[in-house]
């Protein structure tokens, strides 16, 4: 049977009530906070994890049906976070263990190399959504993975004149982007030419 009172109160925070927000925190905190503590063992995590939890649940208010029951979907996304960071920590003790024996610098280092790639990824993959989809495809197939115009027209079905039109488009594209944006310059060709 429908609850009138948290109908109307997913309503309020559907339209983008902060009261309501609080109003379903204290009526849920306390539950979500035990069953949490019970699996992770940690109150700062715990803490951390139901912030996270109402953080999204205000992001995505817009998608909460008012009819239906609120208490599973806070469930759902309270097992996830713990999911979550379940499987953070097991991560952390697998570095650890494949560091153990490293010195510090060599550690420093590693991590350093890591996260350049990393946001090196992430940039490449900033400045390539900037071109069409078609293009976009066309340019990873021969810039990144190194396929031939000939074999990229075999695949998609287009003829090497087009796959040539498209990574034309593309290099156009790229350049008016990255003279716009001469800081990136010199990392998004480092990603490219790293083959991300």
């Amino acid at each position: 049977m429908l609850d009138i009172a948290e109908y109307k109160l997913l309503q309020d925070l559907r339209n983008g009530s902060q009261q309501a927000l609080r109003k379903l925190m204290e009526n849920y905190k306390l539950m979500l906070a035990k069953r949490i503590l019970y699996i992770l063992r940690s109150p700062e995590d715990t803490e951390e994890l139901l912030q996270e939890l109402f953080v999204r649940v205000w992001l995505n208010r817009g998608k909460i049906n008012p009819e239906q029951p609120i208490k599973a979907y806070l469930f759902h996304i309270g097992q996830n976070l713990v999911f979550d960071r379940i499987r953070k920590l097991n991560r952390e003790k697998r570095l650890i263990a494949a560091y153990k024996d490293l010195q510090p610098s060599e550690i420093y280092n590693h991590i350093e190399e890591q996260l350049y790639r990393e946001e090196n990824r992430m940039l490449f993959e900033q400045v390539i959504a900037k071109v069409p989809e078609q293009s976009r495809k066309v340019f990873t197939l021969c810039k990144i993975e190194g396929r031939s115009y000939d074999e990229v027209s075999k695949m998609l079905s287009i003829s090497v004149a087009t796959v040539n039109s498209h990574i034309t488009k593309a290099n156009r594209l790229l350049r008016s982007y990255l003279k716009d944006h001469p800081h990136i310059t010199v990392l998004f060709i480092s990603s490219v030419f790293s083959s991300l």
